[in-house]
């Protein structure tokens, strides 16, 4: 977190950690405010951190804040007989993909601002959604989100980027207790999260789409029905919501946020997933080139042509990436949050009850079965072993007090996964009956690698998704003849190829993951920075060098993970 005390054209930054640690303090000036500090890459930086600048208007966003706080405006949550003339501070936050500032008044009221970044999705949409769909879950579905005071999802507004501004989440973000606390207390948060997935589970909606203000969207883009089918929603509230377009940043990155694509609402699963493909078709006909794709050929170039008959394969069979409907509705549109980790979710220290769930941008109403997630923060992450305890190991006794500690911490880990399955099983069965769905990722895992797969170089793992079903057609379409697509001798010896040289890369990326926490795109937090770019060098230097001859190293130089784009 970072402060800032607003003299001028001169900030002071004071930075902490989650626990309130301070681990630098500078001056900085009000364009550096503009730049994303809070991690680096070992590889593609200055991209990274182009997509996360924002540039904005400060005195206009403070102004717009203390007129939002000031104001007469029912729909405020302060006081409006209180008066506020200016900001005297504020506070910096930065998550991927947004920018957070907490602004104190001159009469110690806080109010946070929260700035969408270009990597966050297309600013008007993404911020018109989360407005309303905070507000759908707070008047209809009774599920506490912030107050929002005020907002614009026009970037021409004076403060020159689309911004929220929402009242300060009282509590502590549950990441600062959940270690602390013993294990009747994470139960009962388990608890807590399972009865707001049931409410989230108890809403079925017409169209797969966001939700959106009705009055926030130009007539052509609304869906055009109801936003719910199965609550009983006040004529308020129906006549103030509706369905559109999706704002998944996939789906509006580089060109695409310039072209006419179908980006929803859809009425039904089919619908989305041929549209997926559809759109690919569209973007790889007008903006595709070919490249080398040295995990296949070190001699030919990846062809867009090659990939629009890829892309035919899979709408042949999209009706087939659809799941079998059970006795339980797995399939019907559902809001669900797309990232509920444990510093999403405030908490009040005192009674361990959750005051606030934050975060909810982006957030889709999908088919169930789309998802279907243990939430982040009670899944643990590796193998769940059979039984309610971990087994003891033999050497247990050998162990050092570290090791003995991290036991302690997975045990625990795992209890807790364990609970939140069981009690998700007792109290909402939708949720699990969608678990349940046999096959479930070979049927949609083609819909969600297509979108982007060819600028984003995941051209493999969509043809190895769609070989899958492929490969086990006679299980998964029992009864439904031969399979409406065949593939070639030549196509499965050049997949098995790459498959091979794929496979290894990834166990690269393993060893990255498991030695460093690094992720596949490189970034790391800016203190361990010099330290994990040296080790990646290393290894990358030991990886060159085990080549068997000069052709296998130049090989290992191409296919290297850890680097800049070549195209």
């Amino acid at each position: 977190m970072q402060r800032a005390y607003y003299g001028g054209p001169i900030l002071q930054i004071t930075a902490e950690d989650l626990d309130g640690t301070i681990f630098v303090a500078k001056y900085i000036s009000e364009e550096e405010l503009f730049e994303y500090t809070r991690n680096r890459w070992i590889y593609n930086e200055t991209l990274q951190l182009s997509i996360r600048y924002l540039k904005l208007d400060l005195r206009q966003l403070l102004e717009a804040a203390v007129k939002a706080v000031s104001s007469n405006d029912p729909y405020s949550f302060w006081n409006p007989h209180l008066f506020v003339s200016r900001s005297q501070s504020f506070q910096c936050r930065e998550g991927l993909s947004n920018k957070v500032l907490i602004l104190t008044m001159d009469n110690d009221m806080e109010v946070v601002a929260k700035l969408p970044n270009p990597i966050a999705g297309p600013g008007y949409y993404t911020t018109a959604s989360e407005v309303a769909t905070r507000e759908f879950l707070r008047d209809v579905l009774d599920i506490p989100t912030p107050s929002i005071i005020a907002w614009s999802a026009d970037r021409s507004n004076p403060v020159g980027a689309e911004y929220i501004l929402e009242e300060k989440v009282p509590g502590t973000p549950l990441g600062q207790l959940w270690y602390r606390w013993p294990m009747k207390s994470r139960r009962n948060m388990i608890e807590q999260i399972i009865q707001i997935e049931r409410r989230l589970a108890s809403a079925t909606f017409s169209s797969i789409g966001c939700i959106y203000f009705k009055d926030s969207l130009p007539e052509n883009a609304l869906s055009g029905s109801i936003i719910s089918s199965t609550l009983s929603l006040r004529p308020s509230a129906a006549d103030r919501f509706t369905l559109g377009l999706l704002v998944s940043n996939d789906l509006w990155r580089g060109e695409r946020a310039n072209m006419s694509m179908n980006r929803g609402p859809f009425r039904g699963p089919l619908d989305f997933v041929e549209a997926m493909a559809k759109n690919e078709f569209l973007y790889t006909k007008e903006y595709a080139r070919p490249y080398m794709n040295y995990h296949r050929s070190s001699t030919e170039a990846q062809l867009p042509d090659k990939f629009l008959r890829l892309l035919r394969q899979y709408l042949d069979l999209s009706p087939d990436m659809v799941p079998l409907k059970g006795a339980e509705d797995t399939h019907s549109p559902t809001l669900w949050h797309p990232d509920l980790h444990l510093d999403n979710v405030f908490v009040d220290p005192e009674t361990h009850n959750i005051s606030q769930i934050i975060d909810w941008q982006s957030a889709a109403v999908m088919p169930l079965y789309y998802q279907r997630a243990i939430p982040r923060m009670f899944e643990h992450p590796s193998g769940v072993p059979c039984g309610w305890t971990m087994a003891l190991p033999e050497n247990y006794n050998d162990l050092d007090q570290d090791e003995k500690d991290k036991f302690e911490s997975d045990r625990k880990s795992i209890a807790c996964q364990k609970y939140y399955e069981v009690e998700t099983r007792v109290h909402n069965p939708r949720h699990v009956a969608a678990f349940q769905l046999q096959d479930l990722d070979v049927r949609i895992d083609p819909s969600r690698i297509v979108v982007g797969a060819w600028e984003g170089e995941a051209i493999f793992f969509l043809r190895r998704a769609i070989y899958r079903i492929v490969d086990q057609w006679e299980s998964l379409c029992p009864g439904l003849g031969p399979c409406p697509i065949g593939i070639k001798a030549k196509d499965l010896e050049l997949h098995a190829s790459e498959e091979e040289i794929s496979s290894s890369v990834a166990e690269i990326l393993t060893l990255f993951r498991d030695a460093w926490g690094l992720p596949p795109d490189g970034m790391v937090h800016p203190a361990d920075f010099e330290r994990v770019k040296a080790a990646v060098a290393e290894q990358r230097d030991a990886f060159f060098e085990s080549a068997d001859n000069e052709t296998d190293k130049e090989l290992y130089k191409r296919i290297w993970p850890c680097q800049g784009k070549q195209k």
